[in-house]
């Protein structure tokens, strides 16, 4: 039975993501309504003068920042908008162009590690898990594509591994004080856009 969500009562698509829907937010239907939630936002009344929208309630805009700049981007309680990240069209193909191949399950990858990171306790994610949940926004990941993905953050320095004695395979989590001050989409930029040098710098910082 599908799970309901505690702000606004819409079904989780957490098994069957749709274009716009986020498959590993699995107390809420949208980060809108988490946000909306932990700010402890209230409905109000309607602007705009319409006589139709007298003494009725609407869902406030909730602002946030670009996860590539510093713009401001806008979430409103609908499916198309309730799960943005880019202030623009432009940032999010401006991010695309840094890696030839894998972007997008790059991009699922790192924002799922840090989303659990921040509502999961911090836990140690084997590569089957994260390939399972992940697979369901991005086709085509397997256990050992995400170990090898993951392999490269690694070394960038925003995500930890811990080698499992009893497997001798390594567990995930995300590393913020990696990002140096960064965001994600930020930071995938920066980083594949930096030579060996560069990188070798910046991470000594």
């Amino acid at each position: 039975m599908s799970k309901s969500c505690p702000v606004c009562s819409r079904k989780l698509k957490t098994d069957n993501p749709q274009k716009g829907d986020i498959c590993w937010e699995t107390t809420y239907c949208s980060h809108y309504c988490r946000l909306y939630d932990e700010q402890k936002l209230e409905q109000v009344p309607f602007a705009g003068g319409n006589k139709h929208h007298n003494n009725k309630l609407t869902w406030p805009k909730i602002t946030i920042e670009c996860d590539m700049c510093d713009k401001e981007v806008v979430l409103k309680h609908t499916l198309e908008q309730g799960n943005r990240r880019y202030c623009s069209r432009k940032c999010y193909n401006t991010l695309k162009s840094c890696q030839k191949r894998r972007i997008n399950k790059t991009i699922n990858l790192l924002h799922y590690l840090e989303h659990d990171y921040r509502y999961g306790e911090h836990r140690w994610l084997p590569p089957q898990t994260i390939a399972e949940i992940c697979s369901k926004q991005s086709a085509g990941l397997t256990k050992s594509t995400v170990s090898i993905m993951l392999k490269r953050w690694r070394e960038a320095g925003i995500v930890e591994g811990q080698l499992q004695r009893t497997s001798n395979n390594y567990h995930y989590r995300f590393n913020p004080q990696g990002l140096k001050g960064m965001k994600v989409s930020e930071f995938i930029y920066r980083w594949n856009n930096m030579n060996y040098a560069e990188r070798m710098a910046f991470k000594s910082k």
